[in-house]
């Protein structure tokens, strides 16, 4: 595993981790729970403020989960190209 890989599976990472922080951290769940009540709040969320059904928004709160690991994974692989010895992309 490359330089620019592992940089971008830790941006990811960190970024999957601030969503559910910035979405459950104020939870009286322990931090184990975080990802699952995280992920429930928001497809409450879509149902709640949107009227659309449940397994809509099921689906669009997992979108939104890939999205956003996928979006920190580019931005970390970029990053680590400048760390990398030699650039290929």
């Amino acid at each position: 595993m490359n330089m620019r890989v592992l940089i971008g599976l830790i941006t990811a990472f960190i970024g999957l981790f601030a969503m559910v922080y910035l979405i459950a951290g104020g939870t009286q769940f322990p931090i184990s729970q975080w990802p699952q009540e995280a992920y429930l709040g928001l497809v409450f969320s879509v149902v709640w403020g949107t009227g659309v059904a449940a397994s809509v928004a099921y689906f669009f709160s997992a979108l939104v989960f890939v999205t956003i690991a996928v979006v920190c994974y580019a931005i970390g692989y970029k990053i680590g190209g400048l760390f990398s010895s030699s650039s290929k992309a």
